[in-house]
């Protein structure tokens, strides 16, 4: 077993732990789909969730080529698997019954939380851009726009639809995008 298949183990079981929350939310909101009233929105965050999980564990193997690992690159690493089951775990209820079976009550409620959550998420994709895969800082112009708007509806806290449709689009059409534009290194060989 090489060091790079020693440490996506873990790596692997975290992204996993996301995913199978995710699912089994996505799977609980079919069960409930009669009685849970949906918003867009949190719709389109359960979306992106997943995919950035699918994402994260795709990119890792990029660090297939590390020959030596340290503990704290290792744990430098492993942050953002860890804060992407964070924010699959805030975006499900316990109980669709607590908010009333309310998708619109309900991210209302957890939205700061779990948007304080994506800006660590970003801030620490951006540096390990920056001392893991050595880009360039100025490279990072999406991050850091998808960090400013994400940053401002924290500080903002808008209760408007529009606000958080706006966002929810806005994010979903960069990460299509940035997946039809990087199409070619996306390619495990």
């Amino acid at each position: 077993m090489s060091p790079f298949e020693y440490v996506i183990v873990l790596v692997s079981i975290i992204i996993g732990l996301g995913i199978t929350l995710v699912l089994t939310g996505i799977a609980q909101l079919i069960r409930e789909e009669r009685s849970v009233k949906l918003f867009g929105p949190y719709l389109i965050w359960v979306g992106l969730v997943f995919v950035m999980h699918i994402h994260e564990w795709w990119i890792t193997y990029q660090l297939k080529a590390t020959v030596a690992w340290k503990l704290p690159t290792f744990l430098f690493i492993i942050l953002y698997p860890i804060l992407l089951f964070i924010l699959a775990n805030l975006l499900f209820p316990d109980s669709w019954e607590k908010c009333n079976r309310d998708m619109k009550q309900f991210y209302f409620t957890i939205y700061p939380k779990f948007f304080g959550c994506a800006v660590a998420l970003v801030i620490l994709s951006v540096l390990q851009n920056i001392f893991i895969s050595e880009l360039a800082f100025m490279s990072q112009f999406i991050h850091l726009i998808i960090l400013a708007v994400i940053s401002v509806m924290l500080i903002l806290k808008p209760k408007t639809v529009f606000a958080h449709t706006a966002v929810a689009v806005l994010l979903l059409s960069i990460l299509i995008a940035s997946l039809i534009i990087e199409r070619n290194s996306l390619l495990i060989q």
